[in-house]
């Protein structure tokens, strides 16, 4: 009898199927897992080993290896970075630790693996003489406590003359300059605590600890004057003359819109210029000799306006300055006064500079007129 020809052909070629698809899976998951797999390197706290891994980043190969990582706890390269072949990644854990110095108990979470990383780590040099207990080439261990020997906080106290401050009024009742103390300032006195650590017999760093008032300053008050005497003629020629006849620097009448300002005075001298500046100033701003140059905040008024402020004279505002804001003016002496002149400034006028600009002070409700305004 005759077997059937065409199940048998049918079945073989089945077997023959599956037997390639096997193979070919086989062959498929055995070459993407060669591909995927990266021979990584992980040292963590000082030991290392050889780790094989599919993990994409760094932080899923902590996690398959079973590294838990904190906040403060070091991690090279960072958890998010991408994992390549052949890297290597570090982790240092934070250890904490007691340091007694001299009596004083540091907790310290170090990041080393030594007595002498906790000790650089509390800013102490471990090179510098210091004795500890354990020695600084020890190892350290969570919650292990280490002595400091040789280290000792040295405390000094000062006592020091606290000065007095000086507030300036301007007073339109009195003749322009002249000064009167309404309150004597008198410096107080403080003692201040000082602490410095000393390791090794080398002090370090002074830092001040604490400071306690003793008596208080007391504030001088001095009352300015503002009050002067003017009478002018304007000529059809422009120059102005005073009652003697005698020729005088151009004076504008006083008129235009008033504003109370705070005024400090400055010199050239002390931001490194000549008194030659103040001729370039007025030249840039068209003023005419024997006019004052004020530094301004120029949101409330614009350089090159002409004013005139009370107990000092005509001016153009000229100058800026970074401490200059709002409602306060710095009006610029170059020498005893504003017809000194505006070349090399000799000793003896930078002196007298000096003096008219302590004079002036800090003087408030100083009246500004904008010329012309």
């Amino acid at each position: 009898m005759r077997l059937p020809v065409g199940p048998a052909r049918f079945l073989k070629t089945q077997h023959v199927i599956a037997a390639f698809v096997a193979a070919t899976l086989g062959l498929s998951s055995t070459t993407g897992f060669a591909w995927a797999n990266k021979s990584v390197t992980l040292v963590v706290d000082g030991s290392s080993k050889s780790v094989s891994t599919q993990s994409a980043d760094v932080a899923s190969l902590l996690s398959e290896a079973g590294v838990r990582v904190e906040s403060g706890d070091l991690v090279s390269p960072v958890a998010s970075a991408p994992l390549d072949d052949g890297a290597v990644v570090v982790v240092r854990h934070e250890v904490p630790v007691t340091l007694d110095v001299a009596g004083q108990r540091l907790q310290l979470r170090v990041l080393g693996r030594t007595v002498a990383d906790a000790l650089v780590m509390a800013g102490l040099d471990p090179t510098g003489g210091i004795s500890t207990d354990p020695a600084v080439d020890a190892p350290i261990y969570p919650g292990m406590t280490i002595s400091a020997k040789d280290v000792f906080y040295r405390v000094a106290e000062q006592e020091v003359a606290v000065p007095y401050e000086t507030i300036v009024h301007g007073d339109p009742k009195l003749p322009v300059d002249k000064r009167v103390v309404v309150t004597k300032g008198v410096e107080g006195s403080a003692v201040r605590v000082w602490q410095s650590l000393v390791s090794g017999g080398v002090e370090g760093t002074r830092t001040l600890k604490a400071e306690t008032v003793i008596s208080a300053p007391v504030t001088e008050v001095v009352r300015v004057g503002t009050r002067r005497a003017f009478r002018q003629v304007v000529p059809a020629d422009g120059r102005g003359s005073g009652d003697d006849g005698a020729a005088r620097p151009y004076a504008p009448p006083i008129t235009g819109k008033t504003i109370l300002v705070e005024a400090t005075a400055y010199t050239p001298y002390a931001c490194g210029v000549d008194a030659n500046w103040i001729a370039w100033r007025r030249r840039l701003f068209k003023a005419p000799a024997g006019w004052g140059v004020i530094a301004v905040d120029r949101k409330v008024i614009p350089l090159g306006t002409r004013v005139f402020v009370e107990g000092y004279g005509y001016a153009v505002a000229g100058d800026t300055g970074s401490a200059i804001h709002g409602n306060k003016i710095d009006v610029c002496f170059w020498g005893a006064s504003l017809n000194a002149p505006t070349g090399h400034a000799s000793s003896a006028q930078r002196a007298a500079a000096r003096a008219a600009a302590s004079r002036w002070g800090r003087r408030r409700g100083v009246r500004l007129t904008v010329l012309g305004g």
